[in-house]
């Protein structure tokens, strides 16, 4: 018998019993990268803390994703058998995605008080004037995501209604954005709409 086929025979053990904690990060929906990890003994709650946007410094990260009209993904990366391995496990996810270049919101991720201090105060002056600006837009008229950043995800939505014809008003309307700034990215990317 091959080792594969032994495993597949062995009798299945449950290790539901022996986790009680778990290493998850939180994920950009709009970039797709990971801004924040963490360990926890309840993922639910945590999750729900962190949608909540608190003001520290993944607080304040989270808010801005959720300005931008985005819900933050949150990923269980492992799964750990007590507090201890949690917390061990952490550091090695933090460390692996500092070495990989993500920007964390962890304070692990900083080399100081100071370095944090200065990063929350930039975040929370960044949320301040995104929502300045969503309100201004809103009562101008604006579409709701007028003042968002452009993500990957939405550059990829606009080429794929390009691709298949979609009118330009009905583009803007489905990205919640103006007409003017639809064809201000169309025109920087270089996509050819067709002529209706």
């Amino acid at each position: 018998m091959s080792q594969l086929s032994n495993l597949i025979a062995a009798p299945r053990l449950n290790y539901t019993r022996c986790v009680s904690h778990c290493v998850y990060a939180i994920v950009d929906p709009s970039t797709d990268r990971i801004i924040y990890i963490g360990q926890t003994r309840n993922l639910a709650r945590r999750r729900a803390e962190h949608l909540d946007g608190t003001d520290t410094l993944s607080g304040l990260v989270v808010r801005q994703i959720r300005e931008n009209g985005f819900v933050p993904l949150v990923v269980r990366l492992e799964d750990c058998a007590d507090e201890t391995a949690a917390l061990m496990a952490e550091i090695f996810w933090i460390e692996l995605m500092k070495a990989r270049g993500a920007d964390l919101a962890n304070a692990q991720a900083f080399t100081g008080q100071v370095e944090r201090s200065r990063a929350r105060r930039s975040k929370s002056r960044d949320l301040a004037a995104m929502q300045a600006a969503r309100l201004k837009a809103i009562a101008n008229g604006a579409p709701a995501r007028e003042t968002a950043a452009w993500s990957e995800r939405d550059v990829a939505r606009l080429k794929g209604m390009i691709a298949t014809g979609m009118e330009m008003a009905a583009i803007a309307d489905a990205l919640q954005r103006s007409l003017g700034s639809v064809a201000r990215k169309v025109r920087l990317l270089r996509l050819k709409p067709k002529r209706n």
